[in-house]
Order: structure tokens, then sequence, then C-alpha cells
């Protein structure tokens, strides 16, 4: 099933192409479909908070660790080790690995009769969902020049949004057709509520789906051919990190701080309008389904476009620049969507705006390249993974549910809970990226 790995014509050479760009292209559209099915198993829980509160009697705040801390610490330490994997062996069959566990868990969170049996199995789906992306990142750093790296990781990253809007478009779906038969009595695993088997059709597909990977191929590690000194290769990954701390600081942190408002308002927007505005699961799924579908895709493949062009005009900072004004433009939005709306035909166009501004994949990813040596990047991007989604997963969700729980005390009141965390962390990003912008010239400058 591997695909022919035949070398690039001489015009694709001439334009910096590693490989053909057919099977540059053709690589990144089987990690986009992988990374929709990984989106679909992380956010369908999502929309079964009212069923697994009522099922498991847990609380709003459990269900936040759920989403976020039981999947993203599992998800980010495991990055590392994994990390070190893709820099040494098979990128391909990493991830292969990592799907085919994923899956099997994602499915097996169908299986949980008990909230810590659920816990455990989304550590496990935390674990397998570590392998896709540092693997991915490297791959697209040696299958794609630079011009093109923050186009085509963007392309992968839409994936995020296309799962996200699939998990509540078929979650809704499967949600009022499985409430619909009622319980179901499986042999072996026994009787199981409508919930549960939303997890197991979602989760199981994924492990025919990994076969795919071998159509993928493995293409030669590039090297930074301007870092790849005796000293600098051996100066290794901490003596890189502290080559420019203000870089990798800022740089971190502030993409950090929009994952954060990211997974928050992810997690938490379906509940808001079921309670806020009194929708059911379906016209959940099918409002915020068709809205992250349209904006968000959108987004990852303008931000990824704008700042190519951006950056290639001589703007050196421009991958870091494009999110302070995004994270602005999303302050406001913000604002209108969770406190000034009063009706559907406020809320949806300003929640429009802030999925158009939020994806930060491809630019972030790009420049974190643009600014590793070959031989470190998998590793590079492990720690950045480590980093965002240690954030992003573990205090976007649960801080939205401690806002409500401890804070507002009152479940309706999650719109409110919504606009502080929106509204923090996107002024933090914006500040911390500002103050970044010097360090970032400088380490495209150095390379």
């Amino acid at each position: 099933m591997k695909m022919s790995a035949t070398g690039p014509s001489a015009a694709d050479r001439a334009q910096g192409w590693p490989v053909p760009p057919r099977q540059a292209w053709f690589s990144i559209f089987i990690f986009l479909i992988i990374a929709v099915l990984a989106y679909l198993d992380r956010q369908v829980i999502s929309l079964l908070v009212e069923p697994i509160r009522e099922s498991l009697g847990v609380s709003d705040f459990q269900i936040g660790l759920l989403q976020g801390v039981a999947f993203g610490v599992f998800y980010a330490l495991f990055g590392l080790p994994i990390g070190w994997l893709v820099d040494r062996t098979s990128r391909r069959g990493v991830i292969y690995v990592g799907m085919t566990l994923w899956s099997v868990a994602a499915a097996a969170c169908g299986l949980a009769s008990t909230y810590t049996h659920l816990l455990l199995a989304r550590f496990g789906v935390g674990v397998g969902e570590a392998s896709l992306s540092p693997a991915v990142y490297s791959l697209a750093a040696d299958l794609f020049p630079v011009r093109r790296l923050s186009l085509a990781v963007g392309v992968f990253a839409t994936g995020s949004s296309i799962g996200g809007a699939l998990a509540l478009f078929a979650g809704s779906l499967l949600i009022e057709k499985l409430e619909a038969l009622g319980t179901v009595t499986v042999p072996i695993f026994g009787v199981l509520e409508p919930w549960q088997m939303v997890f197991i059709c979602t989760g199981a597909p994924g492990v025919l789906v990994a076969l795919l990977l071998w159509l993928v191929p493995e293409p030669k590690r590039t090297m930074n051919l301007l870092r790849t000194s005796a000293e600098g290769v051996k100066s290794g990954l901490v003596q890189l990190l502290a080559s420019n701390k203000r870089y990798f600081t800022c740089h971190f942190l502030g993409f950090s701080l929009i994952v954060i408002l990211a997974y928050g308002s992810a997690a938490w927007t379906p509940t808001m309008l079921i309670r806020h505005y009194g929708l059911s699961i379906g016209q959940v799924g099918a409002i915020l389904g068709g809205t992250t579908l349209l904006f968000s895709v959108s987004g990852f493949l303008f931000s990824g476009w704008f700042v190519d062009r951006w950056f290639a005009k001589g703007c050196k900072d421009a991958h870091l620049r494009y999110y302070i004004y995004a994270s602005l433009l999303g302050t406001v939005a913000a604002v209108i969507a969770y406190v000034v709306a009063d009706s559907l035909w406020v809320f949806i166009p300003a929640y429009a705006v802030m999925l158009f501004l939020q994806p930060i994949t491809g630019p972030a990813v790009a420049h974190l390249q643009m600014a590793t040596p070959g031989e470190l990047r998998g590793r590079m991007s492990a720690v950045f993974n480590l980093i965002f989604n240690l954030l992003g997963m573990c205090l976007g969700p649960p801080s939205v549910a401690f806002l409500t729980d401890f804070v507002f005390h009152d479940p309706q009141l999650v719109h409110y809970s919504l606009a502080v965390m929106y509204i923090t962390m996107a002024l933090g990003a914006a500040l911390t990226l500002w103050i970044g912008l010097p360090a970032a010239r400088r380490a495209v400058a150095e390379q």
C-alpha cells in the first residue's frame, strides 16, 4: 500500500519542493482525514454533558475534568516520549499505532459504567492522539517548502474544525436516533445507554481508517542548513530553547492562551445554548456544526494563506502579529456573543467571528519549524504540544466549569463564565505575543 516515492521534477526542485507537490498534498489530505476523526473522538463529549450528568450523577466541574484534564494531561505528557520516537523512527508508524490506540479507547468510553471508567478511557484517548501532531508537523516540514508550510499545516489543522463540526452534526443526530431507540443490550457488555453508543459509533471506525497511513511516503529528514554544524547539532533541545528565551516563552505562552479560550468555548458553548436559549441537542448540533464548519475551517485556511503572503512581503513577525489583532477583535466578538446577545440572531454572527479568528495551528507551527533544526523538530513540536495542551485542555474546559460552580453558583450563568474566561485569555494572548515580536524577528533572521 506504500505510495511510490518518485522525486520532484527539476521545476519543482527549483521552487524548493522536497517531493512532488502531488505527493505532499495527498499526504496532507490523509492527515486531514485522520485529524477529523481525532477531533470527533475528542469533542463529541461536549454534546453529551447532560446525558452523562444524569446517568453518572456528576457535576459540571467533573465533566470539565473529563473534557480537559483527563484527556489533556496524558496527551501532553506522552507527547514528549512520542516526539523522541518521531525524531528516530518511522513517523507513519508512530501515527498508525497511536490512532489505533485512541480509536479503541474512544470506543471504550462507551463501555464506561462509572465516572472512573470514563476517566480512564479518556486517558487512553489522550495518549493515542499525542502521536498525531508531532509526527505530522515533522513530516510536513520535509514535504513542503518553507513558503508553503503555513498553508499546508493549516490545511491539516482544519481537521480540528471539521472534526468538531462532525462531532456536533453526527453526535446530535446519533443522540436523537439512539434516544428514540432507548437502551440497547449488547452481548458481553450488557445494557448500554444512548450516550454510550455514541462513543462506540464514533470511535470504532478509526481502527480501519488508520490503514490509510501506509499510502503516505516517509520522506528523508531535511536538515536546517544553517544550523547543522557539529556544535549546533550537539547543543540539543535545551540549549536551543535557552538561546532565545523570549521568543520561545512568548510563542508558547501566547498561543497557549488562545488555545485555552478555544477549548473552553468549544467545550461549553453547546451546553450554554441548551441552558440559556432552551435549544435541543439536535438544534445545537445543527447551529454550531454549520457555523464551525464554515467559519473555523475558513479561518484556518485564511490565516495560513494570509500569514504566508505577509511573511513573504517582509513582515518577519507576521505569524505572531496576526494573532495580536485577531485576539483583540475576538474579545469584542466574545462580549457580544456571551454578554450582549439576547437572541440567536445576535449570538451566531458574533460566535462566527470568534471561530474565524481562533485557529492558530498553521502559522504557530510553521514559525516554530523555521526556528528549529530538522533533527529536533519532533521534540520541539512535542514541547509545544505539551505546553499548549496542558494549559489549553487542562485550564480551558475546567475554568469555565469552575466559574459556573464556584463563582456564579448557577448553571444557568454559564454564558458569563464563558465571557470571563474568553476575554481574560484573549487580552493576555495579545499582550504576550506583542512582547515577543522583536524576538520572533530575530529567530527568523538567525535562519
